[in-house]
């Protein structure tokens, strides 16, 4: 068992040489004077050099000897263990029985790594639960608790240190509901309906959907359940989530048909400033239900491809954005359903009037609403973005408006894209950058598009979109009709009632939107440089809580309006805790902070040491790095002299210390009488900018 890792240099043939010695008695013969001793030594880990025998006369008594834990490849390593990982992450919240965690490739300096992964739950000891070359691991079957993860890498030799998460992940996963179990008539007949309309693909096509998984664990015959983006006239759609569910309504009743006509609006096109990321969310049709706030999704449903176009777009108000959209439609489907829409099987064996259970069970399969009109083509969304942290507010204002101008002489009010030398400069000038997607149209366009090609790309989008390419652009849904045997009875006495200024759809766009707030305070620590707060990952962990009870039909009754939710007992780090306000009080704003201070040193025969430190109002604000010149530049301060003499001291020195400090340094000395200058002067400005945390309320939508 080695004990350490303690290291010897031994020229490559002195080695040599060593072992030549311990063998000399048994040769009787002296090779040592051919040896050429290297003039380059290389490192040697002790624990790889092993105590030969000695004979009788010999002075030396260790050599290198490979040895195949440390040596495997015969004399070539490795010889020291790989780097620790940099990095590891996993979600600060799940709802399902599995998660992902991360972690960064470790430097194997040539040779071969593996990683190690342990877990610990509740505090208990650690175990390890992955052994393997990846650098990441998706993990199943966690039961409720708090979990936390340390990894490290090995290789033959040696084992690195471990890199352990910053904090837990809480794993609530939601109780099974198995429908098949309870409707077994119901589902199989279902199932069987719907394969066979699944197979008429010119009822299909893509959008930007996800696909919920499917409910009550069973499988449809030709039917894909993974977030494909497939989608049918008729699915469901479970507005909390913005998702798709299965289809429920009666596909063979000979009064479910489907129009296709010319859509009423074939073009449009639109080119808008981004105010904030609430406003990024409307510009880019991400639906008033999709999680948008956080990267640690409901594993269950997967990422939409509207969440992820948003969720490449937002970010802190540092960031200039325009939104360029333009839609082609091609032609407008509308579904037509009979008047008793729903599978008789769902009606017979599931609705149920005022029964909550049953409710739940015809949500869970079938949703809110279903689609029941969709306008098929091509959409591309186009966010030209830069960063304006190193502006002043009097730049920024000019830049963002010398873009917007820009951006609009180059198309037309058609969506027409024209030639333009001022686009591609402006772009570059600015080191504007561009996220695109796209919904239909030519396959991967949007991911090649850069500013250099963007006048090229945008035209072949338009003019490739064809039929066999045509996509969901638009999509309308309608409330489930109500069964003709239950016309006595309200909806929401028949179906799960989402509506209201207080329902769970209302208080989801709420929750939404604080969770957006918690991302605007959260990311830009990372982006300046800093830690990000431990709060963020239990404010994450305890809003994505909060939602849960309103995506949960039975959980309703406890999907409240935020200023009136308080955290529950599941693991929570702070039971009892009305959760808005900690909120505001733990997750602080960073605000652009400026402090300016003059300075004017005279010395007369003499001298005298400066060391003057300009600081921000607090010692948890902290230089922005994306601001300064001259000395200051990439630090945060700017240095204006108004005169400067010094005769025989020393040279100026700056430096930031501490982080919310710009410190200035110079040693001040006059000449000698009398032929020597008799003055030392420093007369100068100090301009710090900096971040600030500030306390700020977050804001509930009405």
């Amino acid at each position: 068992m080695k004990q350490s890792k303690l290291y010897l240099a031994i020229p490559i043939a002195a080695a040599f040489s060593l072992a030549s010695i311990g063998t000399l008695h048994a040769s009787e013969t002296d090779t040592r004077a051919t040896l050429t001793p290297s003039a380059s030594p290389q490192l040697i880990p002790i624990d790889c050099i092993e105590p030969l025998q000695k004979s009788p006369g010999a002075n030396v008594d260790r050599a290198v000897i490979p040895i195949d834990e440390c040596d495997p490849g015969g004399g070539g390593g490795p010889y020291r263990a790989p780097s620790t990982p940099t990095s590891i992450s996993y979600a600060p919240y799940t709802n399902s029985n599995a998660l992902r965690v991360s972690w960064s490739a470790s430097n194997g300096y040539g040779f071969p790594v593996q990683y190690e992964l342990y877990e610990s739950k509740n505090g208990g000891s650690w175990s390890r639960v992955y052994n393997g070359y990846g650098t990441s691991s998706y993990l199943s079957n966690r039961g409720q608790g708090k979990y936390r993860y340390r990894v490290r890498a090995k290789n033959t030799g040696y084992t690195g240190s471990y890199r352990t998460g910053s904090g837990y992940t809480l794993v609530n996963p939601r109780s099974t509901n198995n429908l098949y179990a309870k409707y077994p008539s119901a589902m199989s007949a279902m199932d069987q309906k719907n394969a066979q309309y699944f197979q008429a693909n010119n009822r299909v096509k893509k959008s930007s959907l996800a696909r919920a998984k499917m409910a009550g664990q069973g499988t449809v015959s030709g039917r894909t359940t993974s977030s494909d983006g497939r989608f049918y006239l008729g699915d469901g759609y479970d507005l909390i989530r913005g998702t798709l569910k299965e289809t429920c309504l009666d596909v063979n009743h000979a009064n479910f048909t489907i129009t296709k006509t010319p859509p009423l609006q074939p073009s449009t096109f639109s080119i808008d400033y981004v105010n904030d990321n609430r406003h990024l969310a409307e510009l880019l049709e991400v639906s008033q239900s999709a999680e948008v706030g956080f990267n640690s999704d409901d594993f269950t449903l997967g990422l939409s491809g509207e969440k992820e176009r948003y969720l490449k777009s937002a970010t802190d108000e540092t960031i200039v954005r325009f939104v360029v959209k333009v839609k082609n439609r091609r032609e407008f489907w509308k579904l037509n359903t009979p008047a008793n829409a729903i599978y008789p099987e769902l009606v017979n064996q599931v609705l149920s009037p005022n029964d909550d259970q049953a409710k739940a069970d015809f949500r869970e399969r079938c949703g809110d609403n279903y689609i029941n009109s969709v306008n098929l083509g091509s959409a591309l969304y186009l966010v030209f973005h830069f960063d304006s942290k190193k502006y002043s507010y009097e730049e920024r204002e000019s830049a963002k408006a010398e873009l917007g101008a820009t951006i609009g002489d180059f198309f037309s009010a058609s969506g027409a894209a024209g030639s333009s030398s001022s686009l591609t400069e402006t772009l570059d000038r600015l080191d504007v950058k561009i996220n695109a997607d796209q919904v239909g149209g030519p396959a991967g366009l949007a991911a090649s598009i850069t500013p250099a090609n963007v006048m090229t790309k945008y035209n072949q989008f338009v003019q490739d979109t064809t039929s066999a390419n045509w996509a969901a652009v638009d999509h309308s849904t309608n409330n489930y009709q109500r069964p003709t045997i239950y016309n006595a009875y309200t909806h929401q006495q028949i179906f799960a009632d989402y509506r209201g200024n207080q329902g769970p759809l209302a208080q989801m766009k709420r929750w939404l939107d604080i969770s957006v707030q918690h991302k605007e305070r959260c990311d830009p620590w990372a982006v300046f440089g800093q830690t990000t707060p431990t709060a963020c990952r239990t404010g994450e962990a305890e809003i994505s809580i909060a939602m849960d009870l309103c995506r949960e039909t039975l959980e309703w009754a406890n999907c409240t309006h935020p200023n009136q939710y308080y955290t529950g007992d599941f693991n929570a780090t702070y039971p009892g805790t009305y959760l808005l306000g900690w909120l505001s009080s733990n997750l602080k704003k960073l605000e652009g902070f400026t402090v300016t201070k003059r300075y004017d040193h005279h010395v007369h025969r003499g001298s005298i040491s400066v060391d003057d430190s300009t600081c921000l109002s607090s010692n948890a604000c902290f230089t922005n790095k994306y601001r300064g010149s001259g000395p200051g530049i990439g630090k945060g301060f700017f240095i204006k002299t108004y005169y400067y003499d010094n005769p025989k001291g020393g040279s100026r020195s700056y430096n930031v210390s501490p982080k919310h400090c710009a410190r200035t340094q110079v040693y001040l000395k006059t000449g000698n009488p009398p032929f020597g200058d008799t003055t030392a002067d420093w007369d100068y400005t100090v301009d710090v900018d900096g971040m600030c945390p500030m306390t700020e309320n977050f804001v509930v939508v009405p």
